[in-house]
C-alpha cells in the first residue's frame, strides 16, 4: 500500500478520536469529527467505493441529528423537571463557563449549577430549583452517551470497512 494510504488513514484517525473527546467536551463537535474522518477515509483512501452516496447522506443527517440532539435533550431536561427561561440560560451559561474550570467535570458541574441558580432566579424553591438542576444533569448525560455511542459506531464503521471488507 502506497505511502499516501497510510497518511489519509492516520489523519481520519485523528478526527475519529477527536470526535469520541468531542463528545465529552462540548468545546468540540464531536459528532461532525467522527463524520469529517469518515469523509476523509472515503474520498482519499478509495476510488469512491467505501460507501455509497446513500450511505454517506444518511450518516451526514444522523450527525446533524446526533449533534443537535444533545443540546435539546439538555433543555428538554432543564423544561420536563419544570424550568423556565432562566434555568435555560443559566445551563447554557453554565456549560460555557465550565468548559473553563475542569473539563469535562467542570461542564457537567456547571451546567446544574447554572440550571440550580437559573430556577432559583425564576422563583423556584431550593427543591424545585435541585430538581430542575437534576433533569438538566439527565439531559446532559444522555447526549453525551449518544454522542460516544455515535463516535464509536464511526471508528468501528471503518475499522470494519478497512480490514474486515
Amino acid at each position: 500500500m502506497p505511502m499516501d494510504f497510510f497518511l489519509v488513514v492516520f489523519v481520519a484517525s485523528i478526527f475519529l478520536i477527536l470526535g469520541c473527546i468531542g463528545s465529552i467536551l462540548p468545546i468540540l463537535p464531536g459528532p461532525v469529527l467522527s463524520y469529517v474522518g469518515l469523509l476523509i477515509i472515503h474520498f482519499f483512501a478509495f476510488d469512491m467505493d467505501f460507501l455509497t452516496n446513500y450511505e454517506l447522506i444518511i450518516y451526514g443527517f444522523i450527525t446533524l441529528f446526533v449533534f443537535l440532539s444533545d443540546y435539546v435533550l439538555q433543555l428538554f431536561g432543564v423544561k420536563k423537571m419544570g424550568g423556565k427561561k432562566k434555568a435555560v440560560y443559566g445551563t447554557t451559561i453554565g456549560i460555557i463557563l465550565g468548559m473553563f474550570f475542569i473539563p469535562p467535570f467542570g461542564i457537567v458541574l456547571g451546567a446544574f449549577l447554572g440550571a440550580f441558580l437559573g430556577a432559583l432566579m425564576d422563583n423556584q424553591n431550593n427543591n424545585q430549583a435541585f430538581k430542575i438542576a437534576f433533569g438538566s444533569l439527565i439531559g446532559f448525560v444522555f447526549g453525551t452517551l449518544i454522542k460516544l455511542i455515535y463516535s464509536f459506531y464511526m471508528i468501528s464503521l471503518v475499522i470494519t470497512k478497512l480490514f474486515v471488507s
